[in-house]
Order: C-alpha cells, then sequence, then structure tokens
C-alpha cells in the first residue's frame, strides 16, 4: 500500500462531508455538550412545566448504509499492516515495560492487542484481499455504533467494547501510533530495529509509516462521526506522534491542537466528571487525565507560539485525576480502595513514587498559572500589570508550598542516589532497573518546567516594559543547568530521545539564548557582571549545549527549530571569543535594571520576548558585528 499523503488526508474529509447519505443528519444527532445558554437550556431546566424536551444523546446511530468501495479498500489496506502486530507488541512492550501509558493505559492496551489477535491473527497473516475488505467492512460498521457505558461496568468490560468482533477505527489507529511514538523515542541504535530495516530502512521512516496510517484511521473516525472517550484518547495521542514527526512549530501541530480542544469541549470534559450513577470510577479518571492532558498541552504550544490558547480555566472545572498509576486505576473493591486510603487530602500518593500523573498534576497546575502569564504577556489590556505579577508569584509560591515532601527531591540527588525508594510496583517504573532512569527524567522535566514558569513570567513582564531584564538571568542559568543535566546523560536516557530534544527546544534553546545576548552584551560595552553572569562559565555552557544541539539529526520534528538555534547561538558565541570592535553604548549603565540606562532593562526595550519563534527568528538575523542591535534606531514617529 502507498503511504497516504496530506492530499489523501483532504480528500477523505472532504468525501465524508459529500457524502450524501444521510451523514450530516447523523451529525446533528450527535450534538455534544450544551451549556446554560444553549437553545435547549430552558428546555431541560424545565421538563414538567414545559412537557418536552431535548434528547441528550441518541440512543443508536443510524445505519451507514452502502459504504463506498473505496472507503473500505483503504481501509482494507491499513488493516494489512496488522498482520506486524507481533513487531508493534514488541514495541509496546518496550514502553510499558518503563512506564505508564500516555493516556492510554497498559492493561486496556493489552487487551486490545490480545482480543484482536486472537480473533483475525490468521487472517491477517494471510492476507486476502476479500477477506480483508470484509473485515475492513465490520471496523467500519463498528466504528459507527456509539459505546454505551454503565456505572457498573468494568474496564475489562469497556476495554472489551472495541477490540475482537467489535474491532473499532479508534484502536487501530492507537495500535498504529503507539508503535510509531515509541520507536521515534529510542535511540538509532537501539537493536530492536533490527526486525525492520529490510522493510522500513530506519526508525524515523517506520515512525512516518505509522503516522500517515493512523492518519487514515483518524480520516475514517472522522467520516464514521465519532465522539467518545476513545477516540480523544487517540487524537491525542496521534497529536504527540504527529509534534515528534513535525515539530512544536509545525501548522499540523497547531492544528491537531485545536481538533483536540474542539473534541474535549463537545464531550464536556472541561466541566469536569465525578463518578456517578451512569459514570465508573475508572472511566471519570481517565476523563480528568485527557482533559488536562489536552489544556497543558494547550498552554504549551500557545507559549511556544505565542498564540492565543483555545482553553481557559475560566470556563472549565479544573479537576486533576489522583495521583494512582495504570494499575491502580484498573482495580476494583477492596484491592482499589487501599490505594485510595493510602492518598493524602490533596489526592497525591504517599509512597513517595512518581508516576505519569504525578507529572501531570505538577504541569497541570503551572500551565493553569501560564495561562495567566500569557494574558499579561499577550492580552491587549493596559491595567496595572505589576498587580498581576505579584499575584501570580504568591500562587506560585502557594503551590510549591503544597507539593508533597518528595516532590522537592532534586534531579542530581536522583541521578546520583542508589538509595532510591521502591514502593509497590515501583511507582511509575515497572522495575528496580528502569526506577532511576524514569525518576530522574520526570524530575527533570518537572523542576524545567517550574522554573520555566518563573521565566516565562519574567519574560512577561519585560514584554510590558514593567520589569528588569536582570531578573531572567539566574532563573535562565538554573534552567540551562537543567538541561545540561540531561544531556550528560543522554546514554543514561537512551529510550527517552523525544522527551531530550523536548529540553533542548523549549526549555533550553530560550534560556540560552536570553545567556548568550547578555554576554555579547556585556562584552560590546565592556560592564561585567561576574557575580550574575560568570563568563567562563557561561561560555563553557553554551558550548555545551550548542554541541548538544548539533546532535539532533535531520528527521526529528525539532530538527530546525534546533539548527536554526544552534546557528544563531554559535555566531553570538563567535562574536564574544572573536570580537570585533564595536562603538560604545551611551545607554549602558551598572546593570543594575534600575531603569536609568542599566544593562538589562535597556535592552528589554527591543529584545523580543513575546514568544520563542520571534526570539530565534531575531537572534538568527541581527548582525552583531554591526553592533546596532546595542543601539537600535529610533522607531519610526
Amino acid at each position: 500500500m502507498a503511504p497516504p499523503s496530506s492530499e489523501d488526508k483532504g480528500t477523505s474529509r472532504s468525501a465524508s462531508l459529500a457524502s450524501p447519505d444521510g451523514s450530516m443528519s447523523f451529525r446533528e444527532g450527535k450534538v455534544g455538550f450544551l451549556g446554560p445558554t444553549s437553545y435547549s437550556a430552558v428546555f431541560s431546566e424545565n421538563p414538567g412545566s414545559l412537557g418536552t424536551g431535548f434528547p441528550d444523546e441518541i440512543e443508536d446511530a443510524p445505519d451507514l448504509g452502502p459504504i463506498a468501495p473505496e472507503r473500505i479498500q483503504q481501509g482494507a489496506e491499513i488493516l494489512a499492516l496488522l498482520r506486524d502486530v507481533p513487531l508493534y507488541e514488541k514495541f509496546t512492550q518496550r514502553w510499558f515495560d518503563l512506564c505508564d501509558g500516555i493516556l492510554v493505559m497498559q492493561p486496556a492496551y493489552r487487551i486490545w492487542i490480545d482480543e484482536l489477535w486472537s480473533e483475525f491473527g490468521r487472517l491477517l497473516l494471510e492476507g486476502n484481499p476479500d477477506q480483508l475488505r470484509n473485515l475492513s467492512e465490520l471496523v467500519w460498521r463498528n466504528t459507527s455504533k456509539p459505546l454505551k457505558v454503565h456505572g457498573q461496568m468494568t474496564p475489562r468490560e469497556w476495554a472489551k467494547l472495541a477490540t475482537g468482533r467489535n474491532l473499532r477505527w479508534e484502536v487501530v489507529g492507537v495500535i498504529l501510533t503507539l508503535a510509531g511514538l515509541i520507536a521515534i523515542n529510542l535511540s538509532n541504535w537501539d537493536s530492536i530495529f533490527d526486525n525492520i530495516r529490510d522493510r522500513f530502512v530506519d526508525r524515523a521512516t517506520f515512525a512516518e509509516r505509522m503516522r500517515k496510517a493512523s492518519e487514515f484511521c483518524l480520516c475514517f473516525c472522522y467520516e464514521a462521526e465519532v465522539l467518545n472517550d476513545l477516540y480523544v484518547c487517540f487524537m491525542y495521542e496521534d497529536l504527540v506522534l504527529v509534534e515528534c514527526l513535525k515539530g512544536d512549530a509545525h501548522y499540523a501541530t497547531w492544528q491537531r491542537t485545536g481538533e483536540v480542544c474542539d473534541a474535549i469541549v463537545a464531550m464536556g470534559l472541561h466541566q469536569g466528571n465525578k463518578v456517578n450513577a451512569e459514570t465508573p470510577f475508572f472511566l471519570a479518571e481517565l476523563r480528568k487525565k485527557i482533559f488536562i492532558s489536552a489544556y497543558g498541552r494547550d498552554k504549551q504550544i500557545a507559549t511556544f507560539l505565542g498564540r492565543p490558547p483555545r482553553l481557559s480555566y475560566r470556563y472549565c472545572k479544573m479537576e486533576p485525576p489522583l495521583d494512582l498509576s495504570d494499575e491502580q486505576l484498573w482495580l476494583q473493591g477492596p484491592e482499589l480502595d487501599v490505594h485510595l486510603s493510602q492518598l493524602d487530602s490533596n489526592g497525591w500518593n504517599t509512597s513517595g513514587n512518581l508516576c505519569r500523573n504525578t507529572w501531570l498534576r505538577v504541569w497541570f497546575q503551572h500551565c493553569r498559572i501560564r495561562e495567566d502569564i500569557l494574558e499579561i504577556a499577550l492580552g491587549s489590556e493596559e491595567e496595572d500589570v505589576s498587580y498581576k505579577s505579584e499575584r501570580i508569584h504568591l500562587e506560585l509560591q502557594r503551590l510549591h508550598a503544597s507539593y508533597p515532601a518528595f516532590m522537592s527531591v532534586t534531579p542530581e540527588e536522583t541521578l546520583n542516589s542508589s538509595d532510591v525508594q521502591v514502593g509497590p510496583g515501583f511507582g511509575f517504573a515497572r522495575s528496580e532497573k528502569n526506577m532511576r532512569q524514569l525518576n530522574a527524567l520526570f524530575t527533570i522535566c518537572i523542576h524545567a518546567g517550574i522554573h520555566h514558569t518563573e521565566f516565562l513570567l519574567q519574560r512577561a513582564m519585560i514584554n510590558r516594559r514593567n520589569a528588569g531584564y536582570k531578573e531572567l538571568i539566574p532563573i535562565s542559568r538554573k534552567i540551562l543547568k537543567l538541561v545540561l543535566l540531561a544531556q550528560s546523560r543522554r546514554d543514561f536516557f537512551r529510550d527517552f530521545q523525544g522527551d531530550l530534544i523536548y529540553l533542548f527546544t523549549v526549555h533550553g534553546l530560550p534560556t540560552a539564548g536570553v545567556l548568550a545576548i547578555e554576554l555579547l552584551k556585556q562584552e560590546q560595552s565592556r560592564q561585567y557582571t561576574p557575580h550574575l553572569l560568570p563568563r567562563s562559565e557561561t561560555i563553557q555552557d553554551l558550548s555545551v549545549f550548542v554541541s548538544a544541539l548539533a546532535t539532533v539529526a535531520p528527521g526529528e520534528g525539532n530538527y530546525y527549530i534546533c539548527d536554526q538555534g544552534r546557528r544563531a547561538l554559535k555566531r553570538v558565541l563567535d562574536q564574544i571569543l572573536s570580537p570585533q570592535a564595536a562603538p560604545q553604548s551611551s545607554a549602558v549603565g551598572d546593570g543594575s535594571g534600575s531603569g536609568n540606562g542599566g544593562g538589562f532593562d535597556e535592552m528589554s526595550l527591543y529584545f523580543p520576548t513575546a514568544n520563542d519563534a520571534d526570539f530565534l527568528q531575531w537572534l538568527e538575523n541581527v548582525e552583531w558585528d554591526k553592533g546596532n542591535w546595542v543601539n537600535p534606531p529610533p522607531a519610526a514617529g
């Protein structure tokens, strides 16, 4: 099968919209979440008085009617890829041996794989075209049916609703997406790729093939007009794969983020998901995890690109999931009650273990604050932003004080100490061997994220010309040190190459740029602040970071960003180590940040701080050797 292209995606989606067989009436029947200002609110609030109402959900989807032969054929070609399920299982086993799933829970994935292979393994291996087309039509019809959930449903029953004879395109897409995600995060030299080199050349080619196939599954779900928890999980994990392969700044990443946010609002997940008579406990927790993952991803890309976020806490019930692992969420009855009783009053685990939900809870809380920071940086209001900034500082202090004691362990302590705490199931990692690797990585990401929130607040204040530039220096140094710590143990983090590139791009580049600019500014002005920015140490750190950026190879999603930053930083370092004669700036003072021509504040008047993309563009295009960046010309008018 030829790999699908972006044109294929467009054709698939446009064809679904043009389909005359009742597709639009079906869409109108699946309205989704309706809030208190909706057209039906007065009826639903007063059903007895008005004697009528609007149905919240349809019981059964209307029959799709004849499915277009080309759609069945496309589905058959995607299903033919499942003959390699044993290979995909090998990839995913590597991941689940290490940690929890991103959104898809490991026990559910195991049921999907086992039931699929048990039911259709022989058919998939034989690859008979007629049988594959029949299977494709079955999957199409299964996907068009709603997933009916009830409050007493067990996790296993929920998982079996979408596999075996009930196989759906959402599950096919999850299997392909996860295989691609894990492949792109492993090292090029990993022995697991020995089995695919003959057919897929390398890991990047394999991951891209999985992405294109999963994109077809997304289009199939779109055409079948799916809207359920499983579909949103698939959408989110596909978004992560697109981000890894195309980069944070690519339009496809921005577009997919918007689609995930739209689906979450349409499902009403932004309004919280308490356990009730119709919602089993595990599904309520999964929905919280879906929401905070999307909310955090929305703030991350909005910050990186300097664009308004799509989801706002002002319209959402901000409810993080409990600090439980996948296996714990899969338990029932007394076994589950034991783990629930071990949580503290704020929902944190008391065993001192890090699981994915631990990291998500911290990320979620900081992204809530980052939304306020984005309002300062990107907003148009001219009110007193200093008051807002002080309130955010207090909120950050309160937030950090609320963390359990085990969250205060530093990344250095996690990496260097052999006396790691081991609890039941080893928390996030699946074995003691992997525990230090996982805990160290998550601790670095958590601490870098905490400092980055402070960094973003200071940049936002500079953007509104209400703060001193020098406050960025110590924060930038802390973040860059954490990034370099991760880089120094790159082999140790061999199974998480994507996370390392994320650290380089999101945390490393902006902070390294701030330090490089300040070093060059001091070199040009001959005004040094060794107590704040030690010259030799900073040059060494920047040189190591430039070398780290050079290890990001073509084919990685953020290669262009890393290469752009590497070239820009290298130019700055060349100017620092081989300075040209430059005019002295009369505006340069003692660097005190007092606002009267100090070395830091003067930079804030024209240094681009609104977003990282603008910063990189500016950093690369400045004519350093002419010195006009120190004394910029006055603005027109």
